[in-house]
């Protein structure tokens, strides 16, 4: 790769710690500035870029909390805990405030184009640069002392041009999943009788989660996918990483998928036999109405608010609050119709989170040949379609 940049990695960016965010400043729905969480880093909609946000910050609270401000085109991710593991990374769309378990990279656009930069971090590993067993941590030194030798700003600019159309296409197939979703959602709504009330388990077989044993457990595919919670969940169905040789309980293809521990009520579609852990449950209509079933525990107001706090710490729901979970009717007359125009959407998802796949394993597979200069950018192109 010719004019070769080599140095550490903070030459090209300065890395910084978010700031506290007490818990009687939070619940802004609108405001001046965004003040992100971890859980808006896996929030719908905020990937590459963080878009939205659980809480904002107004005027009088800018200036009471002084919050650690990053700037549009950094980069955040978690530095700390389960998080971190994840190694979710997105890119700031406006300055944001972020809380004390992000770090976020702020390049240095002399020597760094910032949509480079992003995805540059996605190769370096960070959560293999943790320390601390129990609760494993990143030490800004560490990341800022990583060795590393970046291309010349050209070359990095078109590299973040083929990879960027890739997670655009990504983007526009997400928001079309997103309207389909939220118009399922809102004939779901106009149909049901608020009046009449049912029980989950009136309406559906509840198949609650059970884990193996951690000797049975792998990463390397043998036996068949186990969830033990949210952690996998994507925008539709849950993405493959854990594999048990001993299964305990199983959800069908198409059951819903509820988490029963926090966040309560995050729900997800299983596309395959998989085996569920005891932080998750598997739903299935009586009536064989299975796309009914998903969007009335997804988009019925309010019917996880109760358990959000059940748990001593964290929210929880048992067996039997999930068999008595009041539902509202839809009324048998309108129930075969309902179902047709919301299974039709849910192909319209499937599509698209199919093709979503697709193109991420293109563009993942893109990143380390372009990264290395295995890959020039012109032969990218060629294999992204562009």
């Amino acid at each position: 790769m010719a004019n070769i940049q080599a140095g550490v990695l903070g030459d090209f960016c300065r890395f910084r710690a978010g700031g506290p965010f007490p818990q009687s400043e939070q619940g802004n729905k609108s405001g001046e500035v965004p003040f992100i969480k971890v859980s808006d880093l896996s929030k719908n909609g905020n990937s590459p870029a963080i878009v939205n946000a659980n809480n904002w910050l107004h005027g009088d609270q800018l200036e009471r909390l002084r919050p650690v401000l990053a700037p549009a085109g950094s980069v955040v991710f978690a530095k700390i805990g389960e998080g971190l593991k994840a190694e979710r990374l997105r890119r700031l769309s406006r300055d944001t405030a972020i809380d004390n378990n992000l770090m976020v990279a702020v390049p240095n656009e002399e020597r760094v184009v910032p949509g480079f930069l992003f995805y540059y971090l996605q190769t370096v590993g960070i959560s293999n640069l943790a320390v601390g067993s129990a609760l494993p941590y990143l030490k800004q030194s560490d990341l800022s002392d990583l060795p590393c030798q970046l291309p010349s700003l050209g070359v990095q600019a078109a590299i973040a041009d083929v990879l960027g159309a890739l997670d655009d296409k990504i983007a526009a197939n997400t928001q079309l999943a997103t309207t389909a979703d939220e118009l399922a959602g809102a004939l779901l709504r106009s149909h049901v009788d608020p009046t009449a009330r049912t029980t989950l388990t009136d309406i559906a077989e509840v198949i609650m989660g059970s884990s193996p044993t951690g000797e049975t457990l792998n990463e390397e595919g043998e036996g068949v996918p186990f969830f033990q919670g949210v952690r996998d969940f994507g925008f539709r169905f849950p993405a493959r990483r854990v594999w048990t040789t001993s299964p305990t309980r199983f959800a069908e293809e198409a059951d819903v998928l509820v988490s029963v521990r926090a966040p309560v009520g995050s729900i997800n579609v299983a596309s395959e036999r998989l085996c569920v852990g005891r932080g998750l449950a598997a739903v299935r209509a009586r009536d064989g109405r299975q796309a009914t079933l998903l969007h009335l525990l997804r988009h019925v107001p309010d019917v996880w608010l109760p358990f959000e706090a059940e748990g001593t710490v964290f929210g929880s729901i048992n067996r039997a609050q999930l068999h008595a979970l009041d539902l509202p009717v839809v009324p048998r007359d309108v129930a075969g119709s309902l179902e047709s125009e919301i299974s039709a959407l849910e192909s319209r998802i499937r599509f698209a989170v199919v093709e979503n796949q697709k193109l991420a394993a293109t563009r993942d597979a893109l990143l380390p040949a372009l990264m290395s200069g295995k890959l020039r950018v012109e032969g990218a192109a060629e294999v992204a379609g562009l």
